[in-house]
């Protein structure tokens, strides 16, 4: 009987002590995320100064302004991919939270967000960005959609909510009615 106690007792000492190393280990684990937490916040908030050096046309020295060169052109390569993207897809994004929308939508289904001033595209622009690491290529014909003709339907049937003020059909999973603005 008293084996078995101080078995016990022992198993008790190594679950306490195996618990308080447990303890410990998390929180020197939280410790050290929160301070390389701030140290990215530093690093970040650097970056963002350079970034503004750059932007108001100041300079850091040769480095810098090739790694910056680099940045503009990442940019300029992103942002024709997203406009050749909006094309393939037949929709236009939301300038206030870049969400898809359907051509001709006059209100996000994602934000509410006026689409008034997002930029329909008709046809993809010619890529003028090169880099220094890779050779030009010569841009590709521009692509003009062509316009969409309905499809005729049988029975239509509604894939989403119904607009309690206008009565337009909104899409399935939109949030706002993408001809009067309203929360569905």
């Amino acid at each position: 009987m008293a084996d078995i106690k101080t078995g016990i007792e022992k198993a008790v000492k190594a679950v306490a002590q195996g618990s308080g190393t447990f303890v410990k280990t998390t929180k020197l684990t939280l410790n050290l995320s929160s301070e390389e937490n701030k140290l990215n916040t530093i690093y970040t908030q650097i970056g963002k100064s350079v970034h503004e050096i750059y932007k108001h046309g100041g300079s850091l020295g040769a480095m810098f302004d090739e790694r910056y060169k680099e940045i503009l052109e990442l940019e300029a390569r992103i942002a024709d991919i997203r406009n050749r993207l909006e094309i393939a897809k037949g929709v236009v994004i939301c300038p206030k939270c870049n969400a898809n929308a359907k051509r001709g939508s006059v209100f996000c289904p994602k934000c509410g967000g006026n689409m008034g001033d997002a930029e329909e595209l008709t046809e993809i622009p010619q890529a003028t960005v090169t880099t220094p690491h890779i050779a030009p290529t010569p841009a590709p014909t521009p692509y003009i959609a062509p316009s969409p003709e309905p499809v005729p339907q049988p029975n239509p049937v509604p894939q989403g909510k119904t607009c309690g003020v206008c009565g337009s059909v909104a899409g399935v999973g939109e949030r706002f009615c993408l001809s009067c603005g309203r929360a569905l």
